[in-house]
């Protein structure tokens, strides 16, 4: 019998194995994408391939990596050696879309197999036909780059190196790819060093019985905490920009059935899988809905094989959320992104103090790339662009975050222009973009760049320029996002959420991002913290009154003004109310 006190210290001992080898990857990385943005994740798995402690850093790869280990591992378990290492990233594999690739490293102790160490990182460039991995009118899977199936490629701890030379010679700037391979590796190594370690302090009798005890005591606390919500269906639903060949929104549509102490997430109804790259693997939906599911019913719980056992995913097969092979996959991110959405939004009704207004709803993938006038070498850079959070019953939503399942920092002016040879021309809080509400939203960010002396690849591969994050309780909804060239000047035009386009010296690409839906009725919110807004330069003077009844005048309140202001706002709904169910009644007589 485990005691709770020793549940704990095996538990954190766990985790600390799977931290330290985050840390390895992260700090011996070449690209700034795993270096600062830590874009990577690891994750440990026991003899009988069950998914056992999980890096918390990159959330979005928590259904990958316990999807493709056992998928590929569990027929060649026979065959394994110490020091054999595996690199995957065939989405039609258990994996996800072609950059994250990942690397599976079978742990020995005295001979016999005791676990798996697996992590799984996203590579800068991955081939295929534009800069960054992130082809924005791709119509397969071969278009979208280089594709690894379960691969032999490490033995004795060792690469083989026909394996990295093929690798290398399919993608832009190899030697930055080789670099993060190798700390790939290192992570697996620490992995197997301090797993063993465990194993010699518990006792290679013992550990099974700790394994055993920590995923089922997780499997009763995430029970306990889904028969604490009220049984019954909860759907919502939301629209996609389009696919990037076909220019027309597409439905995303989700049902949450709570039965007792388990858990249905049904996609049922959402869109047949698109022509374009806008479809996404089971493992990514997973991950994008259990990210936000973990968070309401176990956040602090470990993330291991017993916490998914109450849930049953439905992704109907040739939708975009379960494709046939070989559809393409590269925007694939953005739609488990709107499906954490979708499950704040679901469960608005069982959990309304708890939920959140929609947050930025998107990924913002932005790659580029081009010959380095500095070197003539040529480069490719990489990284997702904040944006708002959703507010909350009691609170603001952030600002400038990677939301969700993202977790990813944003990259530092300094690091990028060191980089990459551009300028960052802006790089900002965009004033109201976030959605009015008793608590507002988060704001989104405007971020322009433009590149010197030489013309380069710029591509976007995003959402949300059509459709609006959505606010809760009479909050109001943020707005949505811009992608423009050249933007104040004569020359602006829009860009594309799917879109790569050839950038001349000098030019402009900005990228402006939605902000947070608002929580509750804006005429509830303080005039004080309105006040606070407009100085922040968050909320404008006009927005003030037009959206929150506050009148602001001389950098002050005016508080008659205000209370007259608002009376004409809730004049002005009524009416409109009236209106409304006055236009419904002459509609049911006819």
């Amino acid at each position: 019998m485990v005691s709770p006190g020793e549940r704990q210290v095996f538990r954190h001992a766990l985790e600390g194995v799977v931290e330290e080898m985050g840390l390895t990857l992260q700090r011996t990385a070449y690209s700034t994408n795993i270096k600062i943005r830590r874009d990577h994740t690891c994750a440990l798995f026991d003899s009988e391939l069950r998914h056992v402690a999980q890096h918390d850093i990159a959330p979005q790869h928590i259904g990958s990596l316990a999807s493709v280990v056992p998928r590929n591992l569990e027929d060649r378990l026979d065959d394994l050696e110490p020091g054999d290492g595996f690199l995957v990233n065939d989405p039609y594999r258990g994996a996800v879309h072609l950059p994250d690739v990942m690397l599976i490293s079978p742990l020995f102790h005295d001979g016999e197999l005791v676990g798996v160490a697996a992590n799984s990182a996203h590579h800068v460039d991955i081939g295929g036909g534009t800069p960054g991995g992130i082809p924005t009118d791709s119509t397969e899977l071969y278009g979208e780059g280089i594709i690894i199936p379960m691969t032999k490629a490490v033995e004795d701890w060792e690469y083989d190196e026909a394996v990295l030379g093929l690798l290398q010679r399919n993608v832009r700037d190899a030697k930055m790819r080789l670099g993060d391979y190798r700390a790939q590796l290192g992570a697996n190594r620490i992995g197997e060093q301090r797993y063993v370690e465990l194993i010699d302090e518990y006792g290679a009798d013992d550990i099974d019985d700790y394994l055993d005890d920590l995923l089922d005591y997780t499997e009763r606390r995430v029970r306990a905490a889904i028969a604490d919500l009220p049984d019954g269906t909860y759907e919502a639903e939301d629209y996609m920009d389009g696919d990037g060949v076909v220019d027309e929104p597409v439905p995303l549509r989700m049902a949450i059935t709570v039965d007792g102490d388990e858990m249905t997430v049904d996609f049922t109804g959402t869109a047949e899988q698109n022509e374009g790259p806008l479809n996404c693997t089971p493992a990514m939906v997973f991950s994008g809905a259990m990210s936000v599911v973990m968070a309401l019913v176990g956040a602090d719980l470990p993330k291991n094989d017993g916490f998914y056992r109450p849930f049953e995913f439905v992704t109907p097969e040739g939708t975009m959320v379960n494709p046939r092979p070989e559809a393409p996959v590269a925007a694939g991110w953005e739609i488990p992104m709107r499906a954490g959405e979708l499950v704040t939004k679901a469960m608005t009704e069982a959990l309304p103090d708890e939920t959140i207004a929609a947050s930025k709803g998107i990924v913002c993938n932005v790659a580029y790339g081009g010959e380095d006038p500095r070197d003539g070498e040529e480069y490719v850079y990489y990284e997702t662009v904040a944006g708002g959070y959703g507010a909350r019953e009691e609170k603001d939503g952030m600002e400038a975050v990677q939301t969700h399942f993202q977790n990813t920092a944003n990259s530092p002016i300094e690091e990028l222009e060191r980089e990459v040879p551009l300028y960052v021309r802006r790089y900002e809080l965009i004033r109201d973009s976030a959605g009015a509400g008793r608590t507002r939203g988060g704001l989104g960010v405007r971020r322009d760049v433009a590149f010197y002396d030489h013309s380069a690849s710029f591509s976007i591969l995003s959402e949300r320029a059509k459709s609006e994050p959505w606010g809760l309780f009479g909050g109001h909804s943020a707005r949505p996002a811009t992608y423009l060239l050249n933007p104040d000047t004569d020359e602006e035009r829009g860009l594309g959420s799917k879109s790569t386009t050839k950038l001349a010296p000098g030019e402009v690409a900005s990228v402006q991002t939605p902000g947070g839906g608002g929580y509750g009725d804006p005429l509830e919110r303080p005039p004080a913290k309105v006040l606070e807004d407009v100085r922040d330069d968050k909320v404008s003077v006009e927005a003030a009154r037009e959206e929150y009844g506050v009148v602001i005048e001389d950098d002050a309140v005016d508080e008659a003004a205000t209370r007259e202001r608002r009376e004409e706002i809730r004049e002005q709904r009524n009416a409109e109310a009236g209106n409304a169910d006055t236009a419904s009644e002459e509609g049911g007589d006819a």
